[in-house]
């Protein structure tokens, strides 16, 4: 039979899910596309431009399957998530996509390339001799204020007799997530498309060190170790090139070798020796789009580089299961040493990955990226006398640089290994933990400058003012969010307050007067709230891409609060840009905002908030936890009054608040689920945001917490994510999702992506602005400082930045009877005045000071007094403001005995939501 079909593309994870691989009609009935596929598990769908019901196909609606070589699959339209379909190569080449509608159901078929199915080696296994030299290890110079740096990562140290996984970034486009205790499959470097870099091999004397029986791992970081009776290894990315390192050390002077586990094809390859550097290229018709051409080989010393025939090395291939299709490399220093580090770097360009290599190896790039790291720990430092909480809060600020990267211009992938792509919504709630607590100015602006750059600006649009809700790859972005604009315009905020970068406030208003622009034509309804799709709040979730998991349209709590934030924060720039006239007009659209809030939202006869206004503006007093989110974005001026929010935080506690995290909808509601995924009953995405933990979501509750001075019950969720941080999971990093129920709070099921950049840097947050209280506001010329410690404190140092390379130095120490803060910035700044409250018994301590010396405050608890070491612009005491509501507030717990919907009927939630007649709301429209 003849089709006629709209332009159809191949869209997967080997392109960003993007428009990148279109299908070519090759007869009337049949269309097919040549794609480059690495060795490795891919995932895809058949659609036309725009994803649409009609022309998405894959073989089941609600479940993956792979495709097995040559053979032909039948295909049905159907949308979702998680329902793709499934092919893994066993070694990387070109294959041929075909897609027949010969017959009524279309049938797809995927074979290896016809020039691809006979692979033949014509050459000798080559030798090469390497003579770099680098130079002398410099000594990491020490922060007077830290630990030093060997005492520093030692402390920091993850350690486990027992396999466990883990994951770095390099910054740019890739990430290695790999597991300890493991030689075989122990890892895989992957880039924007395909990999070439697995696990690897370190012997000594010949012997290989076996990596399943180490003593030990340890998670550092700069590197996993493992550690032997007399030798240890080390492996790890390099921050900000595409370059790994591996290192081998001994405790007497021996033959090192390093043997790296590499996934190019030896005869798909050109091998040669540069400037003391191995260069391989890949042949262009075999490298993945987007995967670097040339990697290149080069060490801290002189090496023999040989190229191995693997089963001249039984041992080698028996533990590492290397490819003889492949080429590999056994890399042996010259001469016995204590010591051997060995650099593998990867590029596009030919000359550039010999640079790279070069550099490294001359100039100690292993000691110089660990000083980095040094650098960075101790930039935006607290060190408490809770070692672990210590722990937790680096490691965090750690995970989250993983997700740093420059695949789509400067951005932060949302998660890995699905969620590697930019969201506008979880970049920019990111963003704070990320790069402006870490004191990443210029990285914080270019992120910002970047999504700017996408916004939607024309007119007729009714996305005008938006910017993407996804940036997957160059031709796949997406603008189906309300809420990713007023992230990012609070983080522009935020940028300014932190940075001291008032003139971005005029390269900037623009974008923001824009957004505001769209809402009123297009979503501002007449009582001032803004309007939105169901789907169209980070409760995302769709059915097939289509109707809502959790209808939280038009009105959600959540969106109003950032739309209020919008406007303060347009009100700071026209501020700064003198602009009055359009003041008053943002004066007018918030006092509508907060009137209309107050009025609808809030029930003052049953004491709850409304998480959302549905139609004609009915309240759903669902209880979730997107409430706290109202006492949490606005960070001048509070939308909800302080006797209100103590309601809210304490029905959000008592419903929502497990030890390990909050849920995402009360226990007793009729559509709650207590598990996420693997789930007979029903598909993961119906559990998704109804029942299901977020681990952002603690960063939130934390700082409506101790905004409530409720800091010792935040403190104990804190502990129990440290938990999590460094003992579950991926170590070092947290997961997307818990579920609700768990059964074992020291064995926890996680869920959801392995890594998730919000939920680590929403923990770091908490640590800086929360805790210690920190919080700049440079466009008005001063610095709060607001500690909020935890009762089981004695002591922390802190060093946090802001300004042009300026920072806040705060030390406490907590006694008996007396307490003592020191504060001050490292470099004087006499135009800036620091407001400072402080805690004493029932009242606090209002200061107002220069920042131009030292101020030492001492507290006694004893008869309630102060003592300050030099004289100050004001200094008084005043009530603090008591919250009786909240006492012996605590966690809720999960009701074993009650029964759910979700598990006593098959697929609920899908059945219900099917009757609802939900308006379609899919990604494009």
């Amino acid at each position: 039979m003849t089709i006629t079909t709209p332009n159809l593309y191949l869209k997967g994870t080997f392109n960003g899910w993007g428009l990148d691989t279109p299908l070519s009609q090759i007869n009337t009935h049949q269309l097919s596309a040549s794609v480059v596929l690495s060795a490795d598990t891919h995932r895809f769908k058949v659609a036309d431009m725009d994803g649409t019901a009609r022309w998405t196909f894959s073989a089941y609606p609600d479940r993956p399957l792979t495709l097995t070589p040559s053979r032909s699959t039948p295909l049905i339209t159907t949308q979702g998530i998680g329902n793709d379909l499934l092919f893994t190569p066993n070694a990387a080449g070109r294959f041929t996509v075909t897609l027949d509608f010969s017959n009524e159901q279309p049938v797809i078929k995927v074979e290896k390339h016809n020039n691809d199915l006979v692979e033949s080696v014509s050459r000798e296994l080559l030798s090469y001799q390497l003579n770099s030299r680098s130079e002398p290890r410099a000594e990491i110079e020490d922060a007077p204020y830290a630990l030093n740096a060997d005492e520093l990562f030692n402390q920091l140290a993850i350690e486990s007799e027992t396999a466990f996984p883990f994951v770095f970034g390099d910054n740019i486009d890739g990430y290695f997530e790999g597991t300890t205790h493991s030689l075989r499959a122990a890892g895989r470097y992957r880039h924007h498309q395909g990999w070439h870099l697995g696990g690897f091999a370190s012997l000594v004397n010949g012997e290989l060190n076996d990596k399943q029986h180490a003593e030990k791992a340890r998670l550092m970081p700069f590197g996993i170790e493992h550690h032997y009776q007399r030798s240890r290894d080390c492996f790890s990315l390099i921050h900000n090139q595409r370059m790994a390192y591996f290192s081998v050390d001994s405790e007497q002077a021996a033959h090192l070798s390093i043997v790296p586990e590499l996934n190019i094809s030896l005869s798909h390859s050109n091998i040669e020796s540069v400037d003391n550097v191995v260069v391989i290229s890949v042949n262009p018709d075999q490298c993945p789009e987007g995967c670097p051409r040339f990697v290149a080989i080069s060490a801290d010393k002189p090496i023999a580089a040989q190229e191995l025939s693997v089963t001249d090395f039984p041992q080698l291939e028996q533990a590492m299961g290397l490819s003889t299709s492949n080429t590999n490399w056994m890399l042996t220093a010259a001469e016995p040493c204590k010591s051997l580090t060995v650099y593998l770097c990867f590029a596009h360009d030919k000359q550039q990955v010999i640079n790279a290599a070069k550099n490294a190896s001359i100039n100690n790039g292993y000691q110089q990226y660990k000083k980095e790291l040094y650098q960075f720990l101790t930039s935006n430092y607290l060190w408490t006398s809770d070692l672990e909480y210590n722990r937790a809060v680096m490691w965090a600020r750690l995970a989250s640089r993983t997700f740093v990267s420059k695949e789509f211009g400067r951005g932060i992938w949302a998660g890995l290994p699905w969620f590697k792509d930019c969201w506008g919504r979880d970049t920019f709630i990111a963003l704070s933990g990320t790069c402006l607590v870490n004191g990443q100015f210029k990285e914080a602006r270019e992120i910002i400058d970047n999504f700017a750059s996408m916004q939607m600006t024309d007119p007729d649009s009714l996305n005008l003012g938006r910017i993407p809700n996804r940036v997957t790859s160059k031709t796949n972005i997406i603008y189906n969010t309300t809420d990713g604009t007023p992230w990012l315009i609070r983080e522009i905020g935020e940028y300014i307050d932190y940075s001291g970068d008032d003139e971005y406030a005029k390269a900037i208003y623009p974008m923001v007067k824009r957004f505001i622009q769209g809402v009123e034509k297009h979503y501002l309804d007449s009582d001032g709230l803004i309007k939105h799709r169901h789907p169209d709040t980070w409760m995302d979730a769709k059915i097939e891409g289509q109707i809502p998991w959790s209808p939280r349209g038009p009105k959600a709590n959540d969106i109003q609060a950032l739309w209020f934030e919008s406007l303060q924060v347009a009100k700071q720039l026209a501020e700064l840009n003198q602009d009055s006239e359009y003041i008053d007009h943002l004066h007018s659209l918030l006092s509508q905002v907060t009137s209309s809030f107050s009025d609808k939202f809030w029930d003052g006869d049953q004491l709850r908030l409304a998480d959302r206004l549905g139609e004609n503006d009915v309240a759903d007093y669902s209880v979730r936890p997107n409430q706290l989110m109202t006492l949490t974005i606005p960070q001048t001026t509070k939308l909800v009054s302080p006797d209100v929010g103590q309601h809210m935080v304490k029905n959000c506690v008592e419903q929502l608040l497990f030890p390990w995290g909050i849920c995402s909808l009360d226990q007793y509601h009729q559509d709650f689920h207590p598990y996420h995924d693997n789930r007979s009953e029903y598909h993961k995405d119906a559990a998704y945001h109804n029942g299901t933990i977020w681990g952002w979501n603690a960063g939130f509750t934390v700082s409506a917490l101790v905004q409530y001075d409720q800091q010792d019950l935040a403190y104990r969720l804190s502990k129990n994510l440290a938990k999590q941080l460094l003992g579950q999971g991926h170590r070092g990093t947290m997961s997307e999702n818990l579920d609700a129920f768990q059964a074992d709070e020291d064995n926890l099921i996680e869920s959801g992506t392995y890594a998730q950049a919000w939920s680590v840097s929403e923990y770091a947050r908490n640590a800086q602005q929360d805790y210690i209280g920190f919080k700049p506001l440079l466009s008005v010329s001063k610095i709060k400082l607001t500690p909020r410690l935890p009762n089981c404190w004695e002591t922390f140092s802190a060093r946090v930045p802001f300004g042009d390379n300026n920072a806040l130095l705060v030390t406490f120490e907590k006694e008996q009877t007396q307490t003592t803060y020191t504060v001050n910035t490292l470099y004087p700044a006499p135009e800036l005045k620091l407001e400072l409250q402080l805690e004493l018994g029932c009242e606090h301590l209002d200061i107002i000071t220069d920042t131009e010396q030292q101020l030492k405050v001492t507290l006694s608890s004893v008869n309630q007094t102060f003592s300050l070491d030099r004289e100050v612009d004001s200094a008084k005491l005043t009530t603090r403001q008591h919250y009786p509501l909240l006492d012996n507030l605590t966690f809720s717990k999960p009701d074993w005995k009650r029964s759910f919907n979700c598990l006593s009927e098959s697929n609920y939630l899908l059945n219900k939501r099917s009757h609802q007649g939900l308006s379609i709301a899919t990604d494009r429209n």
